[in-house]
């Protein structure tokens, strides 16, 4: 099906041949290494004072780019031939950030200025 795109052949290979480092060793070390970057070019930025706006658009660029780490997994979990790794990489990482926002909001709820 896929004979003469060598690239996608070698991205669907990904997910098929290593699916439990395609649905959580990636996508994890991907936020990581983007949030250190975040990190890195914020400080920068701020020792400069901040006179190199492209530095904070490429942290603002990263920022965002994290929040594509899920496409990525749905990716895979079409694409690929095992399917529970995708699937449980959905349900914890969708779980966790749930659990994030409940425990927010019970933290928060009594901030409120009345």
């Amino acid at each position: 099906m896929f004979k003469n795109f060598k690239i996608l052949k070698s991205i669907i290979n990904v997910y098929n041949n290593s699916p439990w480092h395609a649905a959580f060793t990636y996508p994890i070390s991907y936020i990581f290494i983007a949030y250190i970057l975040v990190g890195i070019f914020g400080a920068i930025s701020a020792s400069l004072n901040f006179k190199y706006t492209f530095l904070i658009y490429i942290s603002i660029f990263f920022i965002f780019s994290t929040y594509l780490t899920p496409i990525w997994v749905f990716v895979g979990l079409i694409v690929s031939n095992k399917k529970k790794p995708y699937v449980l990489s959905l349900i914890i990482g969708l779980g966790l950030l749930f659990i994030l926002f409940y425990v927010v909001n019970l933290a928060t709820v009594n901030l409120e200025v009345k």
